[in-house]
């Protein structure tokens, strides 16, 4: 036995989500701030879809997790 509870990877995934929609405002908002000072965004911009990609696979984890939880 791990000793971990059985939510607990759910609950972690979890606040990597929470966590990455925080950084995904962040830039979010650091992308409009280069546009209305007229600075090319394109590095923020490629930045801000890893962060997006990421979030997704999170997602996806997290969705197998209570997939697998249902079947338990």
């Amino acid at each position: 036995m791990s000793g971990l509870r059985d939510d607990e990877p759910l609950d972690q995934i979890e606040g990597e989500i929470e966590a990455g929609e925080a950084r995904r405002a962040e830039w979010t908002g650091l992308i409009e701030q280069l546009e209305r000072d007229g600075q090319d965004g394109a590095d923020a911009r490629c930045a801000l879809r890893e962060i997006e990609d990421a979030l997704a696979a999170l997602r996806c984890r997290r969705d197998y997790l209570r997939a697998m939880r249902a079947q338990a």
